[in-house]
């Protein structure tokens, strides 16, 4: 006789009450919570007490955190005792419409603030900021960051950073927007190393004359190339010369790579953080022989909101944890990073906010199937979401997804190579089998996406003005590794960044897969930099200057058998060897036969719209012959190529377009999946969110993340 279906339920219900131990409780914990509470409603904990993991929460519980503000003044550090199970994962999560703010900044009172009566100061002042500028005695308050700068850096120098009513306040600095310009180079200075001597240059306008380099003054500037800012302190201005000689060298010296040794008077520079440079409201800098901090507060002082950012270490720390979720927290204030996730499995950060941070807002090294989603991240120093994990040698996936964030205004103050998403690259190594979907980028400096290691994807991705103050970089840029293979990136939109190139794989990056992008007033659509076996097919690129760029630089730069550091990366992995010479068979061939030309990529398939040049070849005719170069489509001016409206932005084809009859095996572009989608992470979108055609573009629309995400490579949410 079968048994009844109600008594099949009972008994799994009995099953999975013993996989987890009990059934899953809640626990409380509030800003006014007691570490001696229980973790009720009544008797909540404190922050620290919750997050030491009390004996009584076990897997599959539920962390409440009240709203409020929460003061951190040293890492939460959560270990391996702090894990939930696989299909009991713990939560910390913020309370039902309740604000939960992890506070690292160091709290001002008002009354802190002191007016500047000091004589000497005041004539030091600008005349507009005279009497509006107040004073703030950091050693008094005990703050560790208070500088000096070191002589060199590229970095934001380590001291404090100053928050006014929830925005990061401007250091002080000449000209207040964009850079002046040198008039000639005197001396490059010592060309490498940071020993030795600094350049000299003449400039060109009267007010460094102002300036007293006895308490020390810092430029900031792209001395050779755009994309390596460095901070310098002056050794002596000469105001009769209009010379300025630097205390310690900058890396390759004063001079631009581009426009001869001498420099072109276009090297760009600014001053930072002078007394005499606070010129408007919210202005501040920090002298360093007084430890006092000078500030022009944008409004009044009084009920204002002030911190300092003065914890250099992560708000939250986790080490060999698996099975826990962060769901819909605000993490601000420090000096350092938001969370660090190191080792473990199964962490998942979803629906929080991270902003006003000194470093990166979640940096995950290392373990397997972490996951961030449907989280906001803005104005940080540093990056967005950095991640690393899997192995080199057998190619095993890392499976960490970053899907679903809003990521914008990072790079505050470290402005290149702190971009919004890193993959297998600095802080986070090596990364295999990650996946980057559906996130949205913006207003950048520099990249969006830097990558590196083997076999990740990005897709669906909305990216728009970035290279904001940099150059010669891509949205997606990756270089430098002939081993760095079976990357993908596809169904991403980049728009509006002249500055960059659409994806830029440089320096010889091998192996990558460009596929189904549209790139529209950029520099350059897909750019290869010398590089093998890069497939670049089925993109669209629309007024961009060259629609698709490749090189032969490996023959000019000798990437060849004498190139140590790239040979050494391919004989590291026994290429000839399983996993590598089944995943990818060329590697085993690429020393035997010139591997300094571009050998293997593909170039074909690809629609350019108002690009004055479709395949820019940079080379000697010869260098190319083991490239494809197959069948592309450029419509003659006033030739309409069939977007469905261009005006909009919306670059999907009609089905009679042009395209299809030019190139019969060009595959539709689904612009109308890419961007930020509604789901229990992100129940809202920001305004105009997704691509146009896309989630986000009318108000309420929703994305149905079951059916429009079923052909792609997004792992299943928890």
């Amino acid at each position: 006789m079968p048994m009844p279906t109600n008594r099949l339920w009972l008994i799994a219900l009995l099953l999975a009450l013993c996989a987890t131990g009990a059934p899953a409780a809640d626990f409380y914990a509030a800003p006014d919570g007691k570490p001696a509470g229980n973790g009720s409603a009544a008797a909540p904990w404190d922050l620290a007490t919750a997050f030491a993991l009390p004996q009584a929460v076990k897997p599959g519980d539920t962390v409440w955190l009240r709203g409020g503000v929460y003061t951190v003044r040293d890492t939460l550090a959560l270990a391996e005792r702090n894990s939930g199970a696989a299909a009991a994962p713990i939560t910390y999560r913020a309370a039902k419409d309740e604000t939960v703010r992890l506070v690292a900044g160091r709290a001002v009172k008002p009354s802190d603030f002191k007016p500047v009566t000091d004589a000497a100061v005041l004539a030091r002042l600008d005349p507009a900021a005279r009497g509006k500028v107040v004073r703030l005695d950091l050693a008094a308050l005990a703050v560790q960051h208070a500088g000096p700068y070191p002589d060199v850096f590229h970095d934001g120098g380590g001291i404090v950073e100053l928050f006014f009513g929830g925005k990061r306040m401007p250091l002080s600095r000449w000209p207040n927007e964009g850079y002046v310009t040198m008039a000639k180079v005197l001396d490059k200075g010592t060309l490498t190393g940071k020993q030795g001597a600094g350049g000299t240059f003449v400039y060109r306008e009267d007010r460094p004359a102002r300036w007293s380099a006895a308490d020390g003054v810092w430029l900031d500037g792209f001395w050779r190339v755009p994309w390596a800012p460095e901070t310098v302190r002056i050794k002596s201005i000469d105001a009769a010369k209009r010379e300025i000689t630097l205390a310690a060298p900058v890396n390759a010296g004063i001079g631009s790579k581009y426009a001869g040794p001498e420099g072109s008077g276009k090297e760009p520079w600014c001053a930072v953080n002078l007394l005499e440079e606070i010129d408007q409201p919210g202005e501040w800098c920090v002298n360093f022989p007084t430890k006092t901090l000078y500030f022009w507060p944008p409004a009044p002082l009084e009920g204002a909101e002030i911190l300092l950012s003065d914890l250099k270490a992560p708000v939250i720390a986790m080490k060999d944890v698996s099975n826990l979720m962060l769901r819909g927290l605000i993490v601000e204030g420090g000096l350092a990073g938001g969370v660090q996730v190191a080792g473990g499995s199964n962490v998942l950060i979803g629906g929080c906010t991270f902003r006003n941070l000194g470093g990166t807002a979640v940096v995950i090294k290392g373990g397997t199937k972490h996951t961030v989603t449907g989280c906001d991240i803005h104005d940080t120093g540093c990056g967005g979401i950095y991640a690393g994990g899997g192995d080199r040698k057998t190619l095993t996936p890392a499976g960490h997804a970053i899907t679903n964030n809003h990521i914008w205004q990072v790079g505050r103050v470290k402005k290149t190579y702190t971009p919004p998403i890193a993959v297998g690259v600095y802080d986070a190594g090596y990364t295999c089998g990650c996946l980057v979907a559906h996130n949205l980028i913006h207003d950048i400096p520099h990249a969006a996406v830097l990558y590196g290691g083997n076999d990740n994807t990005f897709e669906y991705n909305h990216i728009y003005r970035v290279a904001l103050d940099s150059g010669d970089v891509g949205a997606f840029y990756t270089w430098n590794d002939w081993t760095s293979r079976g990357n993908v990136v596809r169904y991403n939109f980049i728009h509006d960044s002249p500055a960059a190139n659409g994806v830029y794989m440089d320096d010889g990056d091998s192996g990558d897969t460009v596929f189904g992008n549209v790139f529209y007033k950029l520099a350059c659509g897909p750019f290869i930099g010398g590089g093998h076996d890069n497939l670049v097919r089925n993109n669209i690129s629309i007024e961009c200057p060259k629609a698709i760029h490749i090189d032969s630089r490996g023959v000019a730069r000798g990437y060849n058998l004498q190139n140590k550091k790239m040979v050494e990366a391919v004989t590291s992995v026994n290429p000839k060897q399983p996993p590598w010479s089944t995943r990818f068979p060329e590697l085993g061939k690429l020393l035997e036969f010139h591997p300094d030309m571009p050998i293997g990529c593909v170039i074909e398939n690809n629609v350019a719209v108002g690009c004055p040049k479709l395949v820019n070849q940079s080379g000697k005719k010869e260098d190319f012959q083991f490239t494809k170069f197959g069948e592309n489509y450029a419509p003659a001016a006033g030739e309409d190529p069939g977007f469905v409206d261009a005006a909009k932005l919306d670059f999907r084809l009609k089905p009679g377009s042009p395209v299809f009859k030019k190139l019969p095996a060009f595959k539709p572009i689904p612009m109308e999946k890419i961007g930020l989608y509604v789901d229990e992470y992100r129940p809202r979108l920001p305004a105009a969110a997704g691509a146009p055609g896309g989630p986000g573009t009318a108000p309420g629309e929703v994305f149905n993340s079951e059916t429009d995400l079923k052909h792609s490579s997004q792992p299943q949410r928890r």
